[in-house]
């Protein structure tokens, strides 16, 4: 075989595989998000695949904030390589829950509203992070 096929092949081989061991840690890195909230204007902020909670809740409440101005952002949930839900009533109630089933977060939240005094409980937002 000639010279050039074998640089060639070497040449692709140092491209290739790298990238495949790049794939392969992008699917067991850590994903962290968090769900912010201002109790005085029920704005949210909210954030996802971020490479630790405290990035994570940092954006949250950054985006909370922007968009609040009320200064009373709080991080109700964040998760790690899970789902998040947030739940909410025309009362003001709120309630977050998290799992690695998206159904069993949302019913998590709707109960956790409820026990906080929440009538007709409904999901606002589910984020899912990979797993």
């Amino acid at each position: 075989m000639s010279k050039n096929f074998w640089n060639s092949l070497a040449i692709a081989a140092a491209i290739v595989i790298p990238t495949m061991a790049v794939g392969g840690l992008e699917a067991t890195a850590q994903s962290y998000g968090a769900i912010a909230r201002s109790p005085s204007t029920q704005d949210k902020g909210y954030s996802w695949n971020y490479r630790s909670r405290s990035a994570a809740e940092n954006r949250a409440i950054s985006e909370c904030e922007s968009i609040s101005g009320a200064g009373d952002c709080e991080v109700l949930i964040w998760a790690r390589n899970a789902c998040m839900s947030l739940s909410e009533s025309s009362n003001g109630a709120a309630g977050s829950g998290w799992s690695t089933d998206e159904r069993q977060a949302e019913r998590t939240a709707r109960k956790v509203c409820r026990d906080y005094g929440g009538k007709n409980c409904y999901i606002t937002r589910t984020i899912c992070l990979p797993y």
